[in-house]
C-alpha cells in the first residue's frame, strides 16, 4: 500500500514534525543514562495507554489479566504482558492495529519473510517521520569516516519492491526536502548480476553503499575473484541479515572499507546501530527497548544468548510490545568506550539464509524467492530447502480454508520464473515448521551448500 502524495500543507506539517524531532535528537546524543531512562519511561506509559484504549488485542488481554494502564509504568513492567510471536501477527495483523485512525491513513509495510513468516505491519505518519530523524544516530557514528556532510552520494542496493523503498517514498512525499537532504541517493536492484551492479556503481561513484549483509557476501567474493575495477566507497552500511565474519574481514582489511550495521525490521524501524568502535549494536532503548529471553519467554541475564524481544514505543498504528523478533543475540555486559549511553547488543546471529546455487553455477539471493510470498496472506509460514542444485522442496503452513491446488500451482509458477532453469520443484503443506537445530529461523536453507556442515545448522 502506498499513500498518495499529500498537499503542500501536509508536507509543511511533515517538515515541522521532523524539525521538532531533529532538535530533540541533537540533545539525545549528549544525554545521561538517567535522562535516556526517563524518556523511555515516558514513552512506555504513553504507548501502553494508547494500546489499552485503541488496540483490540491489548484491551482484551489487559482486561483478561486484570491490568490497567497505570500498572505498566516502566520497561520492566512490560513483562506482565504476553509475548507476541511473529505467527500471531501474521494470522491476524489488524487485531494489533490502533482503531484511533482509519486503516487507510497508515502505511502498510510488508516483510519479505526472512524468517519464513511474512508479516504486514502498519505505521503511522508521525512515527515514520521520526524514524528518519532517529537515523541520525547511525549517521553521526560514521560521519568521521565519511569526511563530509553535504554532497554525500549514497548507493542503495535493495529489491525493487521492499519496505525500504516504501519508507523512502513516504518520506519524500511527506516533506518538502527528503530526509538526509544533503544526500544524493540512487537505488540499484539487488537482483541485477554483480557485473552490472559494479559497472553502475563505478559510474555513480558513491561515498557510501547501503545494502543487505547477504548481498555483500555475493558482491565482494565476486570482486575478489574477478579483480574487476571498482570505485571504493568511503564506507558500507548493511542491514536485514548477518554478514559472515570472513566477508567482513575481506571488505575492511583487503578493500580498506569500514563497515557499519543498522539493526532494523518492519516491526521496529530503528532498533539499533553500530558505532565507530565496532563492538556491537547500540540499542535505541528510549524508542525500542530490547530484552533477551529463552525458549519459554523468561528473561536471560546479560551475556547469555537467546531470542531478541522488542517493544516499539514509537509506532501508533501496529502496536507491538514484547514481540519476539526471530533473531538470536545477547546483551553485552560492558559499556562501549565511545561514551554513548545506549547499551550494546551482540551482532545478531540469526537470519543467515543461504544463497541458492543453480546447476549453471548462478547464485540466487534469498530475497528473490522470499518476495513471492508477500502477496499470499493465507500462507502463514514457509521454508525453501535446496536439496541438490536441481531439486528444491518448499514446505508451507497455510490457512485451512486455502485452495491448496491453486496455491501450489502459483508458488511453482513464481519460483520457476525467478529461477529460469530446469529445477524440480516439490511443494508440500505441513502443520508446522520448526527452527533449525541451531535455533535459527531460516526461510531459505541450502542443504547442498551446507552438506559438509549439516550438523551445525
Amino acid at each position: 500500500m502506498r499513500l498518495q502524495k499529500p498537499l503542500l500543507p501536509r508536507r509543511l506539517f511533515g517538515n515541522a514534525i521532523m524539525g521538532w524531532h531533529f532538535i530533540k535528537e541533537a540533545s539525545t546524543a549528549q544525554q545521561s543514562g538517567e535522562a535516556v531512562r526517563r524518556e523511555q519511561t515516558r514513552r512506555v506509559r504513553r504507548i501502553v495507554s494508547h494500546a489499552y484504549h485503541y488496540v483490540p488485542f491489548y484491551r482484551e488481554t489487559m482486561n483478561r489479566l486484570d491490568l490497567v494502564p497505570s500498572d505498566i509504568c516502566t520497561v520492566e513492567d512490560l513483562v506482565r504482558l504476553p509475548l507476541i510471536e511473529p505467527d500471531h501477527l501474521r494470522r491476524d495483523p489488524e487485531r494489533f492495529v490502533s482503531t484511533r485512525k482509519p486503516l487507510s491513513s497508515y502505511l502498510a509495510l510488508h516483510s519479505a519473510g526472512s524468517t519464513g513468516v511474512p508479516r504486514t505491519v502498519y505505521h503511522d505518519t508521525t512515527s515514520l517521520l521520526q524514524s528518519a530523524v532517529h537515523g541520525e544516530r547511525l549517521r553521526r557514528a560514521y560521519a568521521s569516516c565519511a569526511g563530509k556532510r553535504f554532497g554525500f552520494r549514497y548507493a542503495v542496493i535493495i529489491p525493487p519492491a521492499s519496505s525500504t523503498t516504501d519508507v523512502q517514498d513516504f518520506w519524500n512525499a511527506h516533506s518538502l526536502l527528503p530526509p538526509g537532504m544533503p544526500t544524493r541517493r540512487r537505488v540499484f536492484s539487488l537482483f541485477d548480476p554483480p557485473e552490472r551492479t559494479i559497472a553502475l556503481l563505478n559510474e555513480f561513484r558513491p561515498d557510501a553503499i547501503y545494502t543487505y549483509g547477504s548481498y555483500l557476501e555475493i558482491l565482494f567474493p565476486y570482486l575478489q575473484a574477478t579483480k574487476m575495477p571498482f570505485h571504493k566507497p568511503t564506507l558500507i552500511v548493511f542491514s536485514s541479515a548477518v554478514l559472515a565474519d570472513a566477508i567482513r574481514h575481506v571488505i575492511e582489511n583487503e578493500f580498506g572499507i569500514p563497515v557499519f550495521s543498522s539493526y532494523q525490521a518492519v516491526e521496529a524501524l530503528k532498533i539499533g546501530f553500530e558505532c565507530e568502535r565496532h563492538r556491537g549494536i547500540h540499542l535505541n532503548i528510549d524508542i525500542c527497548p530490547v530484552r533477551i529471553v529463552d525458549g519459554s519467554g523468561h528473561s536471560l541475564p546479560d551475556g547469555e544468548t537467546g531470542d531478541v524481544v522488542v517493544s516499539n514505543l514509537v509506532n501508533r498504528a501496529t502496536i507491538l510490545l514484547n514481540y519476539r523478533l526471530g533473531d538470536l543475540a545477547s546483551i553485552l555486559p560492558e559499556n562501549c568506550s565511545c561514551g554513548r549511553q545506549f547499551p550494546l547488543l551482540s551482532f545478531p546471529q540469526g537470519r543467515n539464509d543461504d544463497l541458492l546455487e543453480l546447476p549453471s553455477g548462478r547464485e540466487i539471493h534469498p530475497q528473490a524467492v522470499c518476495r513471492i510470498f508477500r502477496d499470499e496472506p493465507q500462507i502463514w509460514q514457509y521454508r525453501i530447502i535446496q536439496e541438490t542444485p536441481s531439486r528444491i522442496r518448499v514446505a508451507l503452513v497455510a490457512s485451512d480454508s486455502i485452495d491448496r491446488a491453486s496455491i501450489k500451482e502459483r508458488v511453482i509458477s513464481k519460483l520457476s520464473r525467478i529461477l529460469e532453469e530446469q529445477i524440480e520443484l516439490d511443494v508440500n503443506f505441513t502443520s508446522s515448521i520448526a527452527p533449525t537445530a541451531g535455533g535459527k529461523s531460516r526461510a531459505v536453507l541450502s542443504l547442498w551448500k551446507n552438506r559438509h556442515v549439516g550438523d551445525k545448522l
